[in-house]
């Protein structure tokens, strides 16, 4: 087991970093040292490459002989975490989709022309972790967990889990107390994926 178990977590389009630390704290007695990477997602003016930048250069600044990196997306952050295993396949060794498309996809109620109205960069994410995941290998794909709940008004059930990963349904409702959810009173199974 690597003496560091580092998890870049990647928050949603609102974006509540101080909520990310509070909902990981306890990961530490499991001996996972979280790192909440602010995607900053509507308020940046330089668009999506300058976010995924500043997260490639994270990855790098944690990677060592004796590091264990995992990354995990909730919600909007799926598809750019999806981004950063496909650039840094060697240094990431798990990936967790929360309640976070990875293609894109419309509710009737509820269009992904809708969900990104409010930012493009995450419209620029989800296209590209679509096209990313057709070049995904068999272990690749074995790195990956995706979590969707049994109801998710927000995120259509076809744009979360990925052929030939680890696809869970929850015992939850509702986006955003689903994410949570995860984060806290079901974290084990993120917690046992990283350190499997």
């Amino acid at each position: 087991m690597s003496s560091n178990n580092h998890v870049i977590i990647i928050p949603g389009l609102g974006n509540n970093i101080d909520l990310h630390i509070f909902a990981s704290n306890s990961w530490k007695k499991f001996g996972i040292i979280p790192h909440i990477f602010d995607a900053k997602w509507k308020t940046e003016e330089k668009g999506f490459s300058e976010k995924f930048e500043r997260a490639l250069k994270l990855v790098d600044s944690l990677s060592n002989v004796n590091s264990n990196i995992s990354i995990i997306g909730n919600s909007a952050g799926s598809s750019f975490a999806l981004n950063i295993f496909g650039k840094r396949r060697k240094e990431i060794s798990h990936v967790v989709i929360n309640c976070g498309r990875v293609r894109d996809g419309d509710w009737p109620w509820f269009t992904f022309d809708q969900a990104t109205t409010s930012s493009p960069s995450f419209r620029e994410s989800v296209l590209m972790s679509q096209n990313l995941e057709k070049i995904l290998t068999i272990n690749d794909r074995k790195k990956i967990l995706t979590l969707r709940p049994l109801f998710d008004e927000v995120v259509p059930p076809s744009t979360v889990p990925i052929k030939g990963a680890m696809n869970k349904i929850t015992f939850s409702l509702e986006h955003s107390l689903s994410i949570a959810l995860n984060m806290t009173l079901f974290k084990r199974q993120i917690i046992d994926f990283i350190l499997h």
